[in-house]
Parts: structure tokens; C-alpha cells; sequence
């Protein structure tokens, strides 16, 4: 009898110490290591199987430290598989395209403020950072200080940044425009404006200067301007106020029409918007009875109205 009380009090006793150890394993993990949801399981792992648990736990950690830890001294924390830093740097540009979620997007969901802040930071030194401008002009009207602060000082880097490649290249066009230095400030202006990152006096003022210097390079050699050129330079100068610009590349375009697939989608979609059925049509036939290779868009359109 004496001896089942005593066990009863050595088993009553192991639980105490059980429950002190998963206890301190989640204090340690919260308060020391600051990842809650690891102490969290430790601490459950450690109830459910008592005693077992934590020489299970002890006896890995031993093996890990004996057999692969010679070097952990030396370790940072980059270099270590289970960092959140590493989890969150290391992220496949294949899984990202295919799961169709932008890396600015994604850092702003996340609910924890500090982990926020950093993977904005780690968004904005990404190499093709400059991919994601828009929602870095988004970022600044988020509701973290820290966050807005960091968007707003990447944005007027980056202004700052156009404005004297922007100035460079123009006085180069001013001091020598051939056409390859015309087609580099073309190619960088569009960009550029594409971004909208500029005020309204200042988008339209490089607009200017945008269309001046694709109008000279068009006098210069009009095989250097291109569908795809033309249809970008519409597409910034979408407007009623811009019709008389647009009006005279619509009319350059159209003698495009019939081996260039950017300029004939550039004739359609401007006929159609200006329900000008006749000028549409003519359009159609001249692609549809031209040898030129046309894209699955330009495909649809003439299946629609044909």
C-alpha cells in the first residue's frame, strides 16, 4: 500500500516537473528566441508526451550539436535553414509568377508589424524593384508610419534618379540627335512616364518632350519608329487635348498597317473608340488581306467582326 502511495506521489511529482519544463521551453522560446508559435508546440509536444518529450528533444539537439554544429559559432543568422529572415529572403521568382501575388502586396499583409517593416525593406532591395512602383506609391498611403516613410523615401530617390537620367539624355538629343541617341531618351522616357510617379506639370512637360523628340526621330528615319512606339506614345497621350497629336500618328500608323501588329492594333482600337465603323473596316480588310503575322488579340478582332 505504502508503495503505490509512493508511486502515485513520484508520478504526481514528474508531472510538476513536466509541466514546469514545457512551461519554461515556452517562456525561453517566447521572451528569448521571440517565436511564440515554436515555444508554443515545444510546450504541447512536451504534456502530451511527458518526460518521453523532452529526452526526445534533448537527445536531437545533442546529435544535431555533436554531428553537425562544428561550426555553429561561426553561423549567422542568414545561414541558418529555420531563420524567418531566410524564409522570407529566399522566395522562388517561378512560384511567385505562377501564384500571380506581388512580393509588395504580399509584404503588406502581413499582420505582425516588425516582420512587415522588414519585408518591405527586403521588397525595395530586390533587383527589379523598380517593377513595382505602383504599389510602392500605394505603400505610402498605408496606415504604419514606418512603412509610408519607407515608400515615400524610395519614391523621391527615385524621381530624383529620372529627373537627372532624363536630363542627361535630352542634352545629348539637343547636342547631337542621331537616331540611336533619340531611340536611348525615347526608350528611358517611356519608361519613365509609363510609372506615373511624377506630378501632373511634370508628367506632361516630359510628355512634351517625349512626343518633340519621336516626331524628330520619325523626320530623322521613320523606320526607326515602330507599332509598339507609336502605341505607347497613344496610350500617354490619351486625352481630347492630345487628339490633333494623335490624330497625326494615327495617320502614320495607318501606313503600318500591313507589317506592323502594334500599329494595326494602335488604328483599330482608335476607330473603334471614335465609332469611325468605316475607317474600322477598311482597317480590318487591309490586315485581313495583308501577309502579315499577327497575335492572338488581333486574331480575336477579326473573328468579331468579320
Amino acid at each position: 500500500m505504502g508503495v503505490e502511495i509512493l508511486d502515485g506521489k513520484l508520478i504526481v511529482w514528474m508531472l510538476c516537473l513536466n509541466a514546469a519544463a514545457a512551461l519554461a521551453c515556452f517562456l525561453y522560446q517566447c521572451l528569448w528566441k521571440k517565436d511564440a508559435r515554436r515555444g508554443g508546440l515545444f510546450a504541447a509536444f512536451f504534456v502530451l508526451v511527458p518526460v518521453v518529450g523532452e529526452l526526445f528533444v534533448m537527445g536531437a539537439n545533442f546529435i544535431n550539436w555533436l554531428f553537425f554544429r562544428k561550426g555553429y559559432a561561426e553561423l549567422s543568422e542568414d545561414e541558418l535553414s529555420f531563420s524567418k529572415k531566410r524564409t522570407r529572403m529566399i522566395i522562388s521568382d517561378d512560384i511567385e509568377r505562377d501564384s500571380n501575388i506581388v512580393p509588395i502586396e504580399e509584404a503588406l499583409r502581413i499582420s505582425d508589424t516588425v516582420d512587415k517593416r522588414q519585408s518591405f525593406l527586403e521588397v525595395l532591395k530586390r533587383p527589379d524593384v523598380e517593377d513595382y512602383t505602383g504599389g510602392i506609391q500605394d505603400a505610402m498611403e498605408h496606415g504604419d508610419t514606418e512603412v509610408v516613410h519607407y515608400a515615400a523615401s524610395y519614391i523621391t530617390d527615385t524621381i530624383a534618379k529620372y529627373k537627372d537620367g532624363e536630363h542627361r539624355l535630352r542634352e545629348l538629343c539637343n547636342k547631337d540627335a542621331t537616331a540611336e541617341v533619340l531611340l536611348e531618351y525615347l526608350h528611358f522616357c517611356s519608361d519613365i512616364l509609363n510609372k506615373k510617379i511624377f506630378s501632373e506639370p511634370e508628367q506632361q512637360n516630359y510628355l512634351q518632350y517625349y512626343g518633340s523628340y519621336m516626331d524628330q526621330l520619325y523626320q530623322l528615319d521613320p523606320a526607326k519608329v515602330d507599332g509598339s512606339m507609336i502605341a505607347r506614345l497613344l496610350a500617354l497621350i490619351r486625352g481630347e487635348e492630345a487628339s490633333p497629336v494623335t490624330e497625326k500618328w494615327i495617320q502614320r500608323a495607318e501606313n503600318m498597317v500591313t507589317r506592323d501588329v502594334d500599329a494595326a492594333k494602335a488604328v483599330l482600337e482608335y476607330y473603334y473608340a471614335k465609332k469611325n465603323s468605316g475607317k474600322f473596316r477598311d482597317t480590318l480588310e487591309a490586315v485581313k488581306a495583308s501577309e502579315l503575322a499577327i497575335d492572338s488579340e488581333l486574331l480575336e478582332w477579326i473573328r468579331f467582326f468579320s
